[in-house]
């Protein structure tokens, strides 16, 4: 074994014993629970006996339309939640850019909801649209709304929507900001020269830079859209749901009231791979777009 073989050696083996104590973590709280999981999917289950089954708690959950109908809250979020909060993280984020001695006390304030649990948000927001403690009630009330109640089951996509929003808004702008700081400033001075306004420069220099952020960030809360638990459970305390609204809900409700473990460790690896083969074809469709737009 030459030098340069054993360097190389040692180099690969201080890379792995630094990289130990998280392999050791990431084993043990994410892959050996997937694991866990994928093997109780195969099993059918009554009181504490188990038995193997192949594959028919899959086959049983594609005939299962309540599981099924679960997605009509994550695919709103999906459609509306998620673009309408890039949009305004993308607003806000700009908008640092022109409070530059105030900037850092804005950005605190618009980070701040994320650094709240989600369930502590949900029994903020579970109070703000009570029935008999809502504050909002008496101004709405003021600009004519009629209704007796706010928190109903119609008005629930709104109220998650409005949640969300306030939750993850301020993070995603953060985001944004870091990125959009690392843009040279020499793009924008020379569009100045050319007579080129605030928003011109945003929307045509930019917001294009900013395509691969973006991208990433629409991903991580698509992924969060699907598998959005805390926030309607927390509002199921005040207003009666299904206990399929979302996916998450019928996967947790399945396992901890009905306790069927095994059919529900099969809906989380589909909900798993749903989300998966989702974030795949948006990556590609994405990479297609930015090596067309580069040809």
């Amino acid at each position: 074994m030459t030098s340069v073989t054993k360097k190389k050696l040692m180099t690969t083996l201080k890379a792995y014993l630094f990289l130990a104590p998280f392999l050791a973590l990431f084993i043990l709280m994410v892959i050996y629970p997937i694991g866990l999981g994928a093997k109780l999917s195969l099993y059918g289950q009554r009181g504490a006996r188990m038995w193997y089954v192949g594959f028919d708690n899959y086959f049983r959950i594609f005939q299962d339309k309540k599981f099924w109908e679960a997605f009509k809250i994550p695919a709103f979020l999906l459609f509306v939640q998620v673009p309408l909060m890039l949009l305004l993280a993308t607003i806000v984020s700009l908008m640092f850019e022109t409070r530059k001695r105030s900037g850092s006390v804005f950005r605190f304030i618009y980070y701040l909801p994320y650094c709240i649990p989600g369930i502590v948000a949900g029994i903020v927001w579970s109070y703000i649209f009570s029935d008999s403690m809502s504050p909002l009630k008496p101004l709405l009330q003021f600009f004519g709304y009629q209704g007796e109640k706010l928190l109903t089951r119609p008005n629930v996509p709104l109220i998650l929507l409005i949640i969300i929003l306030w939750e993850f808004t301020g993070y995603t702008a953060f985001v944004i900001y870091s990125s959009l700081i690392s843009i040279p400033r020499e793009y924008s001075e020379a569009a100045q020269l050319d007579g080129a306004g605030f928003w011109q420069i945003a929307f045509k220099i930019k917001i294009p830079l900013l395509k691969d952020v973006l991208i990433t960030l629409f991903i991580f809360n698509a992924i969060g859209a699907i598998q959005v638990f805390n926030e309607p459970w927390m509002l199921g305390g005040l207003v009666v749901l299904p206990n399929n609204y979302t996916p998450a809900m019928y996967i947790y409700s399945s396992a901890f009231s009905q306790g069927r473990f095994t059919y529900a460790a099969a809906m989380g690896m589909i909900l798993a791979c749903v989300t998966f083969v989702f974030s795949l074809w948006v990556l590609r469709t994405a990479a297609k777009q930015l090596l067309g737009s580069k040809s």
